[in-house]
């Protein structure tokens, strides 16, 4: 299993094991034991370049997931590393709305990298409403394992 995990904000104190070690129990728990996740930790300037350019929507964002699956594939088999993608989040936007939604700074970022992986997963709040209400299920489930803790 491997968390690449980069870095490139300085709003956040962040603990790179930690957030790893949280993450790693996440997979597991989804039994992705082996798969491969990339996370970085941005600006809101960063992540509103690539909602642009990604996107086509020029504002910033609080979590942007890069898929390396193709729709509708199922995970490999466990023996085989999986490259899930890539999750982007602003930790800007992390501090801003964390109050408004009653969570710490590290409760409002683990709910952000939870929500991108399940992207990543093939969860989509878009589809309807009822896409939404698994997602929003599977992000809480997950969320409740975990200390929140940075």
């Amino acid at each position: 299993m491997a968390i690449y995990l980069s870095n490139r904000q300085k709003a956040l104190p962040i603990r790179s094991g930690l957030l790893r070690r949280r993450l790693i129990k996440i997979l597991k728990e989804l039994s992705l034991a082996g798969a491969e996740l990339s996370v970085s930790l941005v600006t809101d300037e960063d992540i509103r370049q690539l909602n642009r350019d990604y996107r086509g929507q020029d504002r910033t964002t609080n979590v942007l997931s890069f898929s390396l699956r193709e729709e509708g594939t199922e995970p490999r088999p466990k023996k085989a590393p999986e490259a899930l993608g890539d999750i982007v989040v602003s930790t800007e936007t992390i501090i801003r709305e964390a109050g408004s939604y009653g969570y710490t700074n590290g409760g409002m970022l683990y709910f952000y990298l939870i929500h991108g992986l399940t992207h990543l997963l093939g969860y989509n709040h878009e589809k309807s409403f009822e896409a939404a209400a698994r997602q929003e299920a599977e992000t809480e489930r997950l969320w409740n394992l975990i200390d929140h803790s940075i």
